[in-house]
């Protein structure tokens, strides 16, 4: 690594700013973490770049900054976008409205489908007509753009969004109007659905358009905000923002299109975790980031993050690729109640980061980081590298009338909440297992974020994982997670056709097309060093009713020599071979031609401790906890003073300063040559 000075990675979460510092020169990693400031997220940044002072590191000796977010997607959550108009083909007004014509749960008549994001009454139709192959049907009317214009102003409106019929084939008209548009009204923001992601659906693509827009105020305010603060604190470098993917866009990009940034922070998470499971030599993981208000499930296989082209976000489709996601509503911020039936609850809501748990000394609610205190699992005086305080009386006193409705004491009622948080993230990955139908024995389970170790053992010994890995740096894993991730841009191109009626010429045209724009991207992301770039030729297929992603070799060798037709008949093959089955009469659908560039960012160097320590950790004190019902004696450990090869007895509580891990009885934690603890069942115990 040749850059010139420190490398810095941030993520914001709903309770804590995540800041890990590389060192370029000798490979180390600072990590810090700061309370989140809702109101003002980049003054959590200004706290964390100033407890990175105060360790003697200037913010002008950063060069390089990487960001990952949750504005745009907090925005959307919480309905607090623009007030935006939206143009359509004449005759599909009510496609906001109408959506899919499917319930949100199938088997609740009561379920209803999200309120659409603009009114009916700023949705504008435009009489203009493009067919399904892109040829005009009907010219666009300029005038029903004016007279609609006019109307938007009237109503105080912040922008337009331009949807029309099959603009994926052809978007001359999304064009015009947007020109025009610009015209008439200068101030007026304007997105078309064409530019963001040109894939055929047009629901998919019109709420795409609306969503980006919806929070697009909201993240320049912020953007613009974060730019001032890094000025004034001298950081040199230019902001990076992670995005969906698990790539890297600079600032300006991330700007016009927000909605790429909606699982910025996931993202970058499992990218972190990717790196971890590396060091350990694990290729099958199961990631499992538990946060302030939520634990986010991914699975990676291969050593490949699993990628979706449709993820869920309040009931609206965001068709981009990202990093497939599972959230559950269940983080340290999760609070206890009782239901209708009686039965104790614990989220999906949350108390966030302000009041937060009662034991921050605020709030009166009793969430899940109030139930890890009272059972001892952490330690009052070591919250948060030390710059909190928790107050256990606040705690007891937060969880009393729970405890009272339950018939026992505080220390009961914490377990039953432990509990019950564990029962919710059991079932959600259960319902993931089933859908992606692997078998968790082959899996770690790999634990980060601040609740993430303290909850893994738990969750681990209910689905019967292989094991469970914590990395050295849990609590900042998505920081540095960002600070890892490398420049990544998706390019698409929508064609229903058969494949095997596609001649090569076309591929190639399409894809050299598609290279073109990525490799402009790339350029424009303004990065000065990069470890390499590479392109990936992917088709999206639909074979008997299921979808797949092919994924091409682009040697010249191959384009020269190969069909269309070969294609698909490989394709047959590795079904078939995976399958045990395959119907070559069957066709293959094409329906879409994507190019993804990865431009790779130097790595900090996977540290090895080679020299192993004697095999059992020297404890540095000893405390009661409470486990499922039963009270244990357990030794406390410092995860600093663990060294290649000491092992740990469960039960166990070890401490560090991002967050906690406990070890149940019955199971061992070992520590390997990059710093990571691997925690397995006892042969005794098997």
């Amino acid at each position: 690594m040749n850059e010139d000075g420190y490398r810095l990675g941030i993520d914001i979460g709903g309770t804590f700013t995540d800041l890990s510092l590389l060192n370029p020169q000798d490979g180390s990693l600072t990590a810090v973490k700061t309370p989140t400031v809702p109101d003002d997220p980049a003054r959590g940044i200004l706290n964390g770049l100033a407890l990175l002072k105060e360790k003697k590191i200037h913010p002008s000796q950063i060069h390089y900054f990487v960001h990952g977010m949750t504005i745009g997607l907090n925005t959307l959550l919480q309905r607090k976008g623009a007030r935006i108009a939206l143009f359509v083909t004449e005759g599909f007004r009510d496609i906001l409205s109408l959506q899919r014509l499917r319930l949100p749960i199938p088997y609740d008549f009561r379920s209803r489908m999200p309120e659409p994001l603009i009114p009916r009454k700023y949705v504008f139709p435009i009489k203009e007509r493009m067919l399904h192959d892109g040829s005009e049907k009907i010219p666009l009317h300029l005038e029903e753009i004016d007279h609609a214009v006019e109307k938007v102003l009237a109503e105080g409106l912040e922008g337009i969004v331009v949807s029309f019929l099959h603009s994926y084939r052809n978007p001359l008209h999304e064009h015009q109007a947007a020109e025009r548009i610009k015209l008439k009204a200068p101030e007026l923001e304007v997105v078309t659905s064409s530019e963001l992601w040109p894939q055929m659906r047009e629901y998919e693509r019109t709420v795409m358009a609306v969503a980006n827009l919806y929070i697009k105020p909201n993240v320049r305010h912020y953007f613009d905000t974060l730019n001032e603060r890094l000025a004034s604190a001298e950081i040199p470098a230019t902001p990076y923002i992670t995005q969906s993917n698990g790539g890297l866009m600079d600032i300006e990009t991330a700007a016009k299109a927000p909605v790429k940034t909606l699982f910025s922070g996931q993202a970058a998470g499992v990218i972190g975790a990717i790196r971890a499971a590396e060091s350990a030599c694990m290729r099958n993981v199961i990631t499992f980031d538990v946060g302030g208000t939520s634990a986010d499930i991914s699975i990676v296989e291969e050593g490949k993050a699993a990628l979706t082209q449709s993820n869920q976000i309040s009931g609206f489709p965001v068709t981009i690729p990202s990093v497939a996601m599972y959230s559950i509503g269940a983080g340290g911020g999760s609070f206890a109640w009782i239901d209708k039936g009686g039965l104790l609850k614990v989220g999906p809501e949350s108390v966030g980061s302000d009041p937060g748990p009662a034991c921050y000394g605020k709030g009166k609610k009793a969430a899940l980081t109030d139930a890890f205190l009272v059972c001892d699992y952490l330690n009052p005086g070591r919250f948060a590298s030390g710059n909190m305080k928790l107050y256990r009386e606040k705690s007891e006193e937060a969880l009393l009338p729970i405890a009272d409705y339950l018939d026992t004491d505080v220390r009961g009622a914490a377990d039953q909440m432990i509990q019950v948080a564990v029962a919710n993230m059991y079932t959600e990955l259960s319902n993931v297992m089933e859908q992606r139908g692997f078998d968790p024995r082959e899996f770690s389970l790999l634990a980060f974020g601040g609740a993430g170790p303290v909850t893994a053992n738990f969750l681990a010994e209910e689905i019967q994982a292989k094991n469970v890995l914590i990395p050295p740096s849990p609590g900042t894993l998505s920081a540095l997670g960002a600070l890892t991730a490398d420049f990544v841009y998706d390019a698409v191109f929508s064609r229903q056709v058969l494949l095997e009626e596609v001649t090569m010429a076309e591929l190639k045209e399409e894809f050299a097309k598609l290279s073109k724009q990525a490799e402009k991207w790339l350029d424009e992301q303004r990065v000065k060093t990069l470890a390499g770039a590479s392109l990936l030729f992917l088709l999206d297929a639909r074979y008997k009713g299921q979808a797949y992603e092919i994924e091409l070799p682009v040697s010249p060798e191959w384009l020269e020599a190969s069909s269309a037709g070969e294609i698909a008949e490989s394709f047959h093959l590795l079904h078939g071979r995976q399958y045990g089955h395959s119907d070559e009469n069957t066709s293959i659908e094409l329906m879409n031609m994507r190019v993804r560039i990865i431009g790779k960012t130097p790595k900090p160097p996977m540290k090895k401790i080679s020299r192993p320590a004697g095999s059992h950790a020297q404890a540095s004190g000893r405390r009661t906890i409470v486990i499922k019902g039963r009270t244990h004696q357990a030794d406390v450990f410092d995860r600093s003073s663990l060294q290649c090869g000491h092992k740990v007895d469960g039960p166990a509580v070890i401490e560090q300063d991002d967050t906690t891990t406990l070890i149940l009885p019955n199971w061992q934690g070992t520590a390997d040559q990059a710093g990571n603890l691997i925690i397995e069942r006892k042969e005794s115990g098997r």
